[in-house]
């Protein structure tokens, strides 16, 4: 009788977003080996439509700060000025 879910929202996020790389990266690799030209059309129909899931599979994350910022390059310019 109890109402409380099993599992957390975020998890749950996170999952459906590991799902929806998969997905892109299965649909890649068939794009990418697909001979006929109507599948191909087919492939970046769905990859487009899977882009389009995924960004409001992100703005969900960030809208909740369940996303880390991903790694970002060193500064360079500030590096080589420091030495």
């Amino acid at each position: 009788t109890s109402q409380d879910a099993p599992f957390s929202d975020k998890l749950m996020l996170y999952h459906i977003g590991f799902l929806l790389q998969t997905a892109q990266a299965y649909h890649g690799t068939g794009l990418a080996v697909a001979m006929r030209t109507d599948l191909a059309m087919n492939y970046e129909k769905i990859i487009l439509k899977n882009l389009l899931v995924t960004k409001d599979w992100f703005d969900l994350m960030t809208k909740y700060k369940w996303l880390e910022q991903p790694p970002l390059a060193p500064n360079r310019k500030k590096i080589a000025k420091g030495k």
